[in-house]
């Protein structure tokens, strides 16, 4: 009975020295906790800022066209032949009134030879008319119709006369042949196009515009016309027409602008112009606060905490090496002047303010 006791009496502590030395061996298997890692020391720069504000800024509209020459002609003939001569080829200055085709005329010198003879015809008639007219030797009737005779045959001949000069083909104007359409030998028909000619001195630019721009133009405004052939080059334009009718289909109106003389302008070249429409309140920024990434754009933004963080924004128009800023940024925020020197993130030591 006594045994007995002792056992029921050393149970618990067994399991208890159990238990312990069970919660010791799991205790050496834990990893000892990771400590807190320590966040890396921001970038600083010092950098220009400003304060966006939004400002009035013009609203212009780019229209497009080509040069042509103020004075510029289509030779034909007025009747038909060979080409006899051809004195003139293309890029050759020519003179107001000089000789630049001429037809075989052989035809109508005959002609004229006839006509002449039958002038001649006609005035001996009248003359042996006239003397029996004064002596009463023949009626009124016969020296009037002598003297239509003689008109008649008068204006036949020049009429030949007007048809062996347009066997000649001369120059309207001062200028320089640009394209010749025929070679000597080949024949010539009545209004069949010989030369193109155009006075190089005397340019304008033709562009359309629509119909909703048209009131931003008028007659006699002075307007700046870029020539992208010349480098860019401005040009200060007058404009001198404008077509009362416009294209129904397109609903434009061709507006054209007298050019100064310039070196290298020729005909055809590609011309563009702005027209002004007025004001519009927006916000623009100078083209180095802007970062351009392919079709992205974005900006540095400062906030109060003098960190620099990129934003991206939607832009518009290029206006003189500032950029319109649609949407993206508001009045009041600051970003770096110049985008090149910002990092996403950095601390900003403000160097001057604008």
């Amino acid at each position: 009975m006594v045994q007995r006791r002792s056992n029921r009496t050393g149970l618990p502590w067994l399991v208890a020295v159990t238990v312990l030395l069970l919660t010791a061996g799991c205790g050496s298997k834990e990893e000892p906790a990771t400590p807190p890692v320590s966040a890396a020391p921001q970038t600083g720069i010092q950098a220009a800022v400003m304060e966006i504000k939004a400002s009035e800024v013009p609203i212009r509209v780019e229209v497009t066209g080509q040069v042509a020459a103020v004075y510029q002609a289509v030779l034909s003939s007025r009747v038909q032949g060979t080409i006899d001569k051809l004195w003139v080829r293309e890029g050759a200055q020519v003179a107001k009134g000089q000789k630049l085709i001429e037809l075989d005329n052989r035809d109508l010198e005959a002609e004229l030879a006839r006509a002449a003879a039958e002038v001649d015809n006609a005035r001996a008639h009248l003359d042996r008319m006239s003397t029996l007219y004064k002596q009463d030797a023949v009626s009124k009737q016969e020296m009037e119709n002598a003297t239509r005779g003689f008109k008649v045959a008068e204006a036949a001949r020049k009429a030949v006369l007007a048809q062996l000069s347009y066997t000649i083909v001369k120059a309207p104007f001062d200028g320089v042949i640009t394209e010749k359409k025929v070679e000597e030998g080949e024949l010539a028909s009545p209004g069949q196009p010989l030369l193109k000619m155009e006075d190089p001195s005397r340019l304008r630019l033709e562009a359309t515009v629509a119909e909703g721009d048209l009131k931003a133009v008028s007659r006699g405004d002075k307007i700046p016309v870029t020539i992208d052939a010349l480098g860019g080059q401005v040009l200060s334009g007058v404009v001198s027409q404008i077509l009362p009718a416009g294209d129904p289909q397109t609903h434009t109106f061709t507006v054209k602008v007298d050019l100064p003389r310039t070196p290298g302008l020729k005909t055809g070249m590609f011309g563009r112009l702005q027209l002004d429409k007025g004001t519009s309140r927006t916000i623009v920024l100078p083209s180095s606060a802007v970062v351009e990434r392919g079709e992205l754009t974005s900006v540095f933004v400062v906030g109060s905490d003098r960190i620099a963080r990129l934003r991206w924004v939607k832009t518009g128009r290029r206006l003189d090496g500032r950029i319109e800023i649609l949407s993206g940024l508001n009045e009041g925020e600051r970003v770096l002047t110049d985008a090149v020197r910002g990092a996403d993130g950095a601390v900003v030591q403000v160097v001057n303010g604008q």
